[in-house]
């Protein structure tokens, strides 16, 4: 038997494939339950028989085209936009973007119980209007998969990124490239064929390039240990346990009071995976986390966290997914600014034929701002009180699979947010049609 850690990252493309099993819907995971470098490598790995194993390389291109109603993510009542800091010359609310995209993904077995995964993905984003936020972003990774013996595997490897920060909550409408980088590693020891223990380490480095945001910038070391218990093939529950030592090399100011942002979490949670029949499935986690800055400018957290996903596949063609969640989390360019979210969302997924799959999506999320600026950053208009919002979307989704080479996926969504700050209310359409074809396939069927 090989064992092997899934080292993958969230995808936002949909039902990119016919589903055949029940299989989690990616795309709305990325919602609910987003999981980083280190969740990745600690958890408990997929089994498939050294028998069905090959090297796999896949080399594509693709395109997507999409539109933008309110790229800025703006209230209806500014309508001089110019005056936004750090805005382009003669900026537009709307906006076409075309992204090309070129990648590789692949798998290399070098020996027993041994790969080496390769992901590289990088697209060239062009605005028609907003031309000076035109960008290349990427995302990428690498790992080496390792066994030794029948009870030890683990991880080595690497996730870099790069994309454009968006504008949801933020005081500053610049082109800001995030920037992302994880080091990670794991170690898993197999008692049996029912206990395993783990453990992981991570270094984080998170950097934005506009001059003006970098105190969201971060380095952050992190530790998970835990263990689990297999009681059949479907079912397992565990205990994991994190510390995350996160500094940020720049100050933040803050009604005039300069501190630095570094703060130090603790994580502890249960977790469980129950598949009572072939069609059904949950996966939860449920526990505490406490996160403290030495600076008192700053406000600390601590309380309880859950996710929990349902996943029900009635019929061969027909798969539908709920779930809910209470966690920590911030905006890609507000780190300092986080807030508690707590949300559900349903999406049910109706799979027509091995070529045509649909999804629609309906989420609902409670943003509580909690961190050093409960009332956010907002040129608009500034309230003395406690930032609240509510974020409510809705989404569809058509893909068609012409060929195992070749795909096109047709997205439109809509976004609503409501705030007791009027300056961070609006509404967003945005429509996405995606074509990507793999021109080399290597290892898998023709």
């Amino acid at each position: 038997m090989y064992v092997k850690i899934q080292m993958g990252r969230i995808a936002f493309a949909g039902a990119a494939a016919v589903l055949t099993s029940l299989q989690p819907y990616t795309a709305l995971g990325a919602i609910f339950d987003y999981r980083d470098a280190l969740d990745l490598a600690v958890a408990t790995p997929d089994e498939q028989p050294a028998q069905q194993r090959t090297d796999r390389l896949n080399l594509y291109v693709g395109d997507d085209f999409s539109y933008d109603d309110n790229l800025y993510r703006l209230p209806s009542n500014v309508t001089d936009l110019a005056v936004l800091p750090g805005i382009g010359s003669n900026p537009s609310r709307s906006d076409y973007i075309d992204s090309v995209t070129a990648g590789l993904d692949s798998e290399w077995l070098i020996g027993n119980r041994q790969s080496v995964d390769l992901d590289l993905r990088a697209d060239d984003n062009r605005y028609f209007r907003n031309t000076n936020l035109d960008n290349i972003s990427s995302n990428d990774h690498a790992a080496w998969n390792w066994g030794l013996g029948s009870a030890l595997s683990g991880a080595v490897g690497a996730d870099y990124s790069q994309v454009l920060g968006g504008f949801v909550n933020t005081g500053a409408y610049a082109r800001d490239i995030v920037v992302k980088s994880d080091y990670f590693a794991s170690l898993r020891y197999q008692i049996g064929p029912r206990w395993g223990l783990f453990g992981g380490i991570m270094d984080e480095n998170y950097k934005l390039t506009d001059a003006n945001e970098t105190f969201n910038d971060s380095k952050s070391k992190a530790v998970d240990i835990g263990a689990d218990y297999t009681t059949n093939a479907a079912n397992r529950i565990g205990f994991d346990y994190r510390y995350t030592d996160d500094r940020s090399p720049n100050a933040a100011l803050l009604n005039g009071v300069t501190f630095d942002p570094d703060y130090r979490e603790d994580r502890a949670r249960f977790l469980l995976h129950y598949a009572p029949s072939e069609k059904t499935a949950i996966d939860a986690s449920g526990g505490y986390l406490r996160r403290e800055y030495p600076s008192a400018a700053i406000g600390s957290f601590s309380g309880e966290i859950w996710r929990v996903s349902f996943q029900w596949q009635p019929t061969a063609k027909i798969q539908l997914v709920a779930g809910t969640w209470r966690q920590l989390t911030a905006d890609l360019t507000a780190q300092t600014d986080y807030y508690v979210s707590r949300g559900e969302t349903l999406a049910p997924v109706w799979t027509v034929s091995e070529k045509v799959a649909f999804t629609l999506s309906v989420t609902q999320e409670n943003q509580d701002y909690v961190g050093s600026n409960p009332v956010g950053v907002n040129p608009v208009e500034v309230q003395s009180i406690a930032r609240h919002d509510v974020v409510t979307t809705e989404s569809a989704n058509m893909v068609y699979t012409f060929s195992r080479a070749l795909s096109l996926s047709v997205t439109a969504g809509h976004e609503k947010r409501d705030s007791n700050d009027a300056g961070f209310e609006y509404n967003d359409f945005r429509a996405d049609a995606n074509i990507t074809y793999k021109f080399f396939r290597y290892g898998e069927p023709q």
